[in-house]
């Protein structure tokens, strides 16, 4: 390949040749302490995701917001030293784990925080359900929903940034690996950049629900239990497949809007609940949630199990609960949660679908719907 100093370099850049990767593979590589440090800088972005609106009001400390409550669902579940079980991503935690996610012991204190939202406004959008018992009212399942909007933002917001680091970071490599690198970086932010522009629109009808500014278009499936749920999650997914390995939807297709799912498993007042909220225009995700409801009451905890393992990572697990599993059981859970890191790997049509391997700990008693 030749290409003049001065002509438009070929990784699409915008800059001349000679700016850009003229002579890149003779260049000092990235060293690790920079990954590290740019992985640290990134998790440490200090944001308030209120609408414009309000901006106003903000005060000036960022706080690390929960997206799970600490006082009301992760103390339920964690051991008692206060930690619970979940996954450290992080730069130095991939490496020393070899490139594996294992649940592993988080104090509650740094469980589920992110820096997304000002002291005021954390406490004025989710009072809701931090004050007061959970009793699946429109109020308290907007907040829910508008949390984990935002701590996706958060994260989607990161990953692009991460990706302008790896397209930084072909120095000292052959012009093929700074090719495939490049290639690499930019289909991934294609995808990134449409999930950016689809969250978006999603909070803004959040934002404009929570001014007051249009009525409720939201639908909600809560399933409770007298008991608590022993894993704790907040997360939102455009699922592609359903619990019986049925396709959904595809997400290769950019040139459509994927169709969002937004849920929470948390405990409140002694009581186990696991909330699913999307658009009631958004037919996909309403075949996703029939597929569930199709399943037997019996085993719908193992099918959550499944789904929640499978494809979130703000998930938190109780270790007493942990400790009963069999070898069998932890096996299952640690395949699940590997099955979307690998990013050059499609998820298998059957993630969801039972396999046999069956999960106890929590029992379903009512399940309701609101705006259904």
């Amino acid at each position: 390949m030749k290409i003049g100093r001065n002509e438009k370099c070929w990784c699409n850049s915008g800059k001349k040749f000679k700016h850009c990767h003229y002579g890149r593979e003779t260049e000092q590589p990235v060293s690790k302490g920079e990954a590290i440090g740019h992985t640290k800088k990134n998790s440490s972005r200090k944001l308030c995701y209120v609408s414009a609106d309000l901006k106003h009001e903000c005060s000036n400390k960022i706080i690390n917001a929960h997206t799970i409550s600490k006082s009301g669902s992760l103390k339920e579940i964690a051991d008692e030293s206060n930690h619970v079980l979940g996954l450290k991503i992080s730069l130095p935690n991939i490496i020393k784990n070899k490139g594996k996610l294992i649940p592993e012991k988080i104090g509650i204190n740094q469980a589920s925080t992110f820096k997304g939202f000002c002291s005021t406004h954390d406490k004025a959008l989710f009072a809701c359900i931090e004050d007061r018992e959970f009793v699946g009212d429109e109020e308290q399942c907007l907040a829910l929903m508008y949390r984990s909007v935002a701590k996706e933002l958060y994260a989607k917001e990161g990953m692009l940034n991460t990706s302008e680091f790896l397209k930084g970071a072909d120095k000292g490599r052959s012009t093929l690996e700074q090719m495939f690198m490049q290639q690499f970086a930019a289909d991934q932010q294609l995808g990134i950049n449409a999930a950016i522009k689809e969250l978006s629109e999603l909070k803004s009808k959040l934002d404009k629900q929570l001014l007051g500014k249009c009525s409720g278009n939201l639908t909600h499936l809560i399933i409770k239990s007298s008991k608590p749920v022993p894993v704790a999650v907040s997360s939102i997914v455009s699922p592609i497949s359903d619990f019986a390995g049925n396709l959904i939807q595809d997400l290769g297709d950019l040139s459509v809007d994927a169709q969002q799912l937004v849920f929470n498993a948390f405990s409140s007042d002694g009581k186990g609940y696991v909330v699913f909220s999307w658009a009631k225009e958004s037919q996909k995700v309403l075949d996703f949630i029939n597929s569930l409801l199709a399943i037997d009451k019996n085993k719908m905890f193992s099918a959550l199990i499944r789904f929640f393992f499978g494809v979130a990572e703000n998930t938190f697990t109780s270790p007493l609960w942990w400790g009963t599993l069999t070898n069998e059981q932890k096996g299952k859970i640690e395949k699940l949660i590997m099955s979307g890191v690998n990013p050059m790997e499609f998820e298998p049509k059957d993630l969801l679908v039972e396999d046999g391997i069956e999960f106890s700990g929590w029992e379903i008693a009512s399940i309701e719907t609101i705006n259904f």
